[in-house]
């Protein structure tokens, strides 16, 4: 892995007492074409594993050049995913932030070559937005025919954060959405 060669590039802005990141995305050489893309929950200490899940897909590290886009279900920066979850409902319910906002258009899902899903598998009945905001993403990914990889819970429409919380598990997850990318590729 090659990290010291890949920047990361981020936009947020403030309103209120809330910071919201508007665009990001991992940066390897100059060229501006997309490598793929994410969707998830959040990201706070995800570059390191995101940067192994591409270069290990693409198997030539050195050779790549483009860029690796981050997109989350929601814009809001939080830290914790409870707590972000709960100041997404709160502020949606308050009518201070629209449940689409983070929504990106089909035109610009057709850019990225596939789209790593990974928001998580805590659900909680409660969370009427943030099931809202799934179901819009998952149809905008179906309107762009993209593809899309990812580790599912079984039985559910959830699928894993690339970050398991155990070390030990990471760069199994790594493999495995590289044999999933793989088989979904052929």
């Amino acid at each position: 892995m090659r990290l010291e060669t890949v920047k990361a590039y981020g936009s947020f802005v403030k309103r209120g007492n809330h910071v919201f990141r508007t665009s990001a995305y991992l940066q390897w050489g100059d060229s501006s074409e997309s490598l793929g893309a994410c969707l998830l929950l959040m990201d706070p200490t995800m570059e390191n594993q995101l940067v192994k899940i591409v270069e290990s897909i693409y198997q030539q590290p050195e050779q790549l050049s483009g860029r690796f886009h981050i997109y989350n279900l929601f814009n809001l920066r939080e830290g914790n995913s409870g707590k972000a979850i709960e100041q997404f409902e709160s502020l949606c319910q308050a009518n201070l932030y629209e449940v689409e906002e983070s929504l990106a258009t089909v035109e610009e899902l057709q850019q990225h070559p596939w789209i790593l899903m990974g928001w998580g598998v805590n659900k909680k009945q409660k969370w009427t937005n943030l099931q809202t905001i799934k179901q819009k993403w998952l149809h905008q990914l179906a309107q762009a025919d993209s593809l899309v990889i990812g580790k599912m819970k079984s039985g559910t429409k959830e699928y894993y954060h690339p970050l398991p919380h155990l070390q030990m598990n990471r760069a199994a997850f790594v493999k495995d959405i590289v044999e999933i990318y793989q088989q979904q590729n052929r």
